[in-house]
């Protein structure tokens, strides 16, 4: 995978420090790729400690984030680019295994919703706690400012994931299928 091209800046167009601030974006981009890379694969073996998935555990963090902890199976394939037979696949494998139920929406009995399970994350908590306490100490070195500005920085960076993502999906549906 190649680096982006940058932009110059009106500084760097004015003279100033071009080098170091093209050292200074290639090792951004490259912690970006080394910091996903682990992100995945954290996920991974965390997933596989109770004998799951990445994508497994991902669709249980989306099913809880959805409005009121629930989503439909469609909204999932929506959200995730699956077609929805592999998210019957997966909503099946996490039903088998505990981790979620399906149940009539009280508003519209056509649709169905996915919830996780009470207590079903319990043998994951501790992972993710582990997780996020080395993150929260972390932190703690920066000041309030800093992480204003962190913030900003990854909110704008899962703008654009989610803006690709969905061109992604859009493009791949518009594909025939292989085969």
């Amino acid at each position: 995978m190649s680096t982006p091209k940058a932009k110059k800046t009106r500084r760097q167009k004015a003279g100033g420090p071009r080098h170091s601030r093209h050292e200074l974006l290639n090792r951004l981009w490259d912690l970006g790729r080394i910091m996903s890379t682990q992100t995945v694969f954290l996920h991974q073996a965390i997933a596989q400690s109770v004998g799951l998935n990445a994508t497994d555990t991902k669709c249980i963090d989306l099913i809880l984030r959805g409005p009121g902890g629930s989503v439909t199976a469609g909204s999932l394939s929506e959200t995730t680019g699956l077609t929805t037979g592999a998210i019957t696949h997966i909503l099946d494998r996490l039903e088998r295994r505990g981790f979620v139920e399906r149940g009539r929406d009280t508003q519209d009995r056509r649709k169905v919703l996915v919830r996780v399970r009470p207590g079903s994350l319990e043998p994951l908590i501790p992972k993710y706690e582990a997780v996020g306490n080395a993150y929260l100490s972390l932190m703690e070195e920066y000041s309030d400012t800093d992480l204003r500005l962190i913030c900003e920085y990854m909110e704008k960076v899962s703008q654009i994931s989610e803006r690709q993502l969905a061109n992604l999906i859009k493009a791949n549906r518009a594909q025939p299928s292989p085969g």
